[in-house]
């Protein structure tokens, strides 16, 4: 057994913090050989490496606030340095500091519900709320808790498991229907669209049911089998838009702080407007000139449909698994299937360059959706020699949506009002003449709410009429979209249905997370904007 200097009565000196008061919570017992069996999962060595900074952490220190400035003060209930007692010291829980400040924030408040906490391991002090996951109440209040940030578990090779309260989507069993589900219900409603009329697909009168679905696994192998052509089709597009993204012109800016990595923020290469309007132009010469005509990917949507599923699991899988082989796992929980599908990496990259979020948000959804609006006028047009209002209605929206992605590509990475007001407290905002370029993007003078975690919530402009107002908009436009189509089909108003339980979903997490966080500051902006979708109504 390896005597720790705690043992020895070689206890290090500590770094002095005047300013502190010490809230005395807990002690830790004298290293024994029965202690060192317990506690963490860590190896020999890195046991005793955690003992040594406890004890290091643990040390009592002076504190000079609410008694004489000019000399010691010893928290009631524990030992001074020397005393009999040295070997049962307090856990460090801080109330005010002027000296220390949080890792993250670098604020020194800590009040109550967000306390500033030290390291078990390598003694840096973190807010309850910065950290990410938030540090758990119990630490501070149960007196043999241990705590280790996010950089001492990845050190030691531990993943970091969050508590049960965080597995969202139904855990395990959720996401397996999600991610087996999806991919058979697009192919449900690609056979109602092809082979039904727009109808849903449902057995015939005397048609058994596993009949029924002998025939739908006929028709999506005879007509959606991913072929050559449809390989090339999708991978010519992902690797066009790969090299759009890193080579045309564009903005870089600031990615939001990362907690786990001691706030450092990631650079966000925006190239989007460019790669939007270089998709458009390669897009009608491969048209116009025959090599490649648009409605293409109307004839071969099946096995484009195929090999898009098939390229997202392998994606998928290769990111998962190269986080884990280099240890850049973040916020797992031990399920492999729920972790695989909530992502092992925070910001997974290619090399360094591609961030493979910013290139999904924008390129491959709303591109191809645009592209294959673009298809449908064009075949019409061939066919008929016009294109009907329904159609242009659609192509005129969802270019005005694709466009607003990717003008806007630069709020993306913060988390528009809202996000250039975010940008604009930080002193990143950067201020573009993309097209169209709305004068009510960024609110003057804006009413804000301070909170205790060191930001500001705006209470102004469109976040003065409702909470998630942005969420509205949103939904307006999946609407719209399906009352254009009509009733005679189902299937476009999908989308809309989906996005419907989907962004309510989102919105009841967003809402847990900012009332943990921003606690009576968001009560306060919920007292001053009592509407979260609906202004006056909901």
């Amino acid at each position: 057994m390896v005597a720790t200097r705690a043992q020895t009565g070689d206890t290090p000196r500590k770094t002095p913090h005047p300013g502190y008061v010490e809230t005395p919570t807990r002690r830790f017992p004298s290293a024994t050989p029965d202690s060192q069996q317990t506690g963490t999962d860590l190896t020999k060595a890195d046991s005793t490496d955690v003992q040594l900074s406890a004890r290091r952490k643990s040390s009592v220190r002076n504190s000079g606030v609410g008694g004489d400035p000019n000399g010691p003060l010893s928290p009631p209930g524990t030992a001074t340095r020397g005393s009999s007692e040295n070997k049962r010291k307090t856990k460090r829980r801080y109330t005010r500091s002027r000296e220390v400040v949080c890792r993250f924030c670098e604020k020194p408040d800590s009040r109550v519900g967000n306390k500033i906490v030290f390291c078990d391991g390598c003694d840096s002090p973190w807010h309850q709320t910065c950290h990410n996951p938030p540090i758990p109440e119990e630490v501070v209040a149960i007196k043999e808790a241990q705590w280790f940030c996010a950089e001492c578990l990845a050190k030691r090779g531990l993943a970091r498991i969050e508590s049960k309260h965080h597995i969202e989507f139904g855990g395990t069993p959720g996401v397996s229907a999600m991610m087996a589900g999806f991919p058979l219900l697009m192919y449900y409603m690609w056979i109602g669209a092809t082979f039904y009329d727009g109808h849903l697909p449902w057995p015939a009168q005397s048609q058994s049911a596993s009949d029924f679905v002998k025939q739908l696994g006929y028709l999506t192998y005879e007509n959606a089998f991913p072929t050559l052509q449809a390989w090339i089709i999708y991978w010519a597009f992902f690797l066009f838009e790969a090299v759009c993204y890193l080579y045309l012109p564009g903005i870089t800016t600031k990615g939001k702080p990362l907690p786990h990595e001691g706030g450092k923020r990631l650079d966000y290469y925006c190239s989007g407007l460019w790669s939007f309007y270089m998709t458009i132009a390669v897009a009608g010469a491969l048209h116009w000139t025959g090599l490649f005509k648009l409605y293409t990917v109307l004839d071969e949507f099946g096995p484009i449909m195929s090999v898009a599923i098939i390229s997202g699991f392998v994606i998928s899988f290769l990111a998962y698994f190269s986080a884990l082989y280099r240890g850049a796992q973040h916020r797992m929980t031990g399920r492999p299937i729920y972790d695989f599908f909530m992502g092992a990496e925070l910001n997974p990259r290619m090399f360094g360059l591609l961030d493979f979020k910013m290139f999904s948000e924008v390129r491959i959804p709303w591109y191809i959706l645009f592209l294959i609006s673009c298809a449908a006028a064009a075949r019409q047009y061939e066919q008929f020699g016009f294109v009907s209002g329904e159609i242009g209605f659609l192509l005129m929206a969802h270019f005005l949506y694709a466009n607003a992605c990717a003008k806007g590509e630069e709020c993306i990475a913060t988390s528009c009002q809202k996000n250039r007001f975010r940008q604009e407290e930080l002193g990143t905002l950067i201020k573009r003449k993309t097209f169209p370029q709305l004068p009510w993007q960024t609110v003057k003078n804006p009413k804000i709410i301070r909170t205790d975690a060191g930001d500001s919530i705006l209470a102004d402009g469109w976040y003065g009429y409702a909470r998630k107002i942005h969420y509205t908009a949103d939904m307006y436009f999946a609407l719209s979209w399906a009352l254009i189509t009509g009733f005679q089909s189902p299937l476009p108003w999908f989308y809309p249905v989906f996005f419907f339980c989907m962004i309510s979903h989102r919105a009841y997490r967003d809402v847990q997370k900012c009332e943990a966080k921003y606690g009576e500051a968001w009560q306060e902006y919920k007292r001053q904007v009592p509407y979260l979708f609906i202004p006056y109504v909901f």
